[in-house]
């Protein structure tokens, strides 16, 4: 099985129903659970492993450019980052440049 490090570290983008909006706020924050999702595609896509523990922070506002890491565990146990960075927003569509590498 190939390391994460070395093929998942190149960009993919991936769709994904992620963005809620935040109570009466005008603003949408994407789901963690969306962005943790979204982190299992483009990593068992590029691997073959599939991470179970993914987690995504709350409360990351919805706009392109917005930036934020999410946390896995890899194989053998090793911990990794998935940068996230928003690339469009389409109503509840939101697409993310997603980069992954040890933490």
């Amino acid at each position: 099985m190939m390391r994460i490090a070395q093929v998942a570290a190149a960009a993919v983008l991936v769709g994904s129903m992620s963005v809620l909006s935040a109570g009466c706020s005008s603003k949408s924050t994407v789901k963690p659970d969306g962005a943790a999702k979204s982190v299992v595609d483009v990593v068992s896509k590029q691997t073959g492993f599939k991470p179970t523990d993914v987690h995504c922070p709350d409360g990351v506002e919805a706009k392109v450019g917005a930036e934020f890491d999410c946390h896995f565990t890899g194989p053998e146990g090793t911990m990794y980052v998935a940068n996230m960075k928003i690339t469009k927003v389409t109503g509840d569509n939101v697409e993310f440049d997603v980069q992954t590498h040890p933490s």
